[in-house]
């Protein structure tokens, strides 16, 4: 079997804020593993940068939005002959698990990290490159030096703190991702184009390649269509659009 790279373009912001989201989580949750002071920095690298993404006001009401839409979407299918009602209703408990933690939270979403001392100093130095330097925050400096299982204590404490989140992500991109399946198709020139129904507004694009063809889409969406361009890598010179046929599969998510 080849290997398959997916490509991902979101379409809209929350889509797109679930994408980082869990980019970062996965960060943090690989390099807690380890027990080098790097995996340290990276995994609270990537904590920070969570709390910085939902330091949004807009966007915890945005995601408690799209989880009633998908409730919603969901229970219609309830009465739907051929429907697993027991996953179904597995799904919309859960949903509505989430809805509810949402909406107990009080004020931002990460607010308890907000108020943390320790992190909250990191955090204001993290903003200008190198910030981090043992010289601009000796307690960190001092941290790093504790032994590894302290460490990865008080990593895993606080990213317990953001389980809610994390699985508000993951049930956001689970529901758009398997609303659709993968179609076949063929770029030809390492072009593709193509009309969306604008009466159902699309969530996210994804395009599957053979990792042996060695290509990259450039992908647009707008209201009405979405265009491809696949480039071969070239990391020396400006990438052009390659001339070649290029079989991918095409996933629109309109869930």
């Amino acid at each position: 079997m080849k290997d398959i790279i997916v490509f991902e373009q979101p379409v809209n912001e929350h889509i797109r804020a679930c994408l980082r989201l869990e980019h970062l989580f996965q960060q943090a949750i690989y390099h807690l593993r380890g027990a080098s002071q790097w995996d340290s920095r990276s995994t609270l690298t990537a904590i920070i940068d969570i709390i910085n993404l939902f330091d949004r006001p807009d966007l915890k009401n945005k995601l408690t939005k799209e989880l009633s839409r998908h409730l919603a979407n969901l229970s219609r299918l309830e009465h739907v002959p051929h429907v697993d009602n027991q996953k179904l209703a597995a799904v919309l408990l859960e949903l509505e698990d989430l809805i509810d933690a949402l909406h107990a939270t009080n004020g931002k979403l990460c607010q308890e990290l907000r108020e943390n001392e320790f992190i909250n100093t990191i955090r204001q130095y993290q903003l200008n490159p190198g910030g981090t330097c043992g010289f601009d925050t000796p307690a960190y400096l001092l941290w790093l030096q504790q032994p590894a299982a302290n460490r990865i204590a008080h990593l895993a404490h606080w990213l317990r703190m953001l389980e809610t989140c994390l699985a508000v992500v993951n049930m956001l991109m689970k529901l758009t991702r398997q609303s659709s399946v993968p179609v076949t198709k063929v770029a030809q020139n390492g072009f593709y184009q193509a009309a969306l129904d604008p009466q159902a507004p699309c969530q996210l694009i994804r395009v599957a390649v053979a990792s042996e063809l060695n290509v990259y889409p450039e992908i647009s969406v707008g209201r009405h269509g979405i265009c491809i361009r696949f480039y071969a890598l070239n990391i020396n010179e400006r990438a052009s659009q390659i001339q070649q046929d290029v079989p991918f599969k095409l996933t629109t998510c309109i869930f």
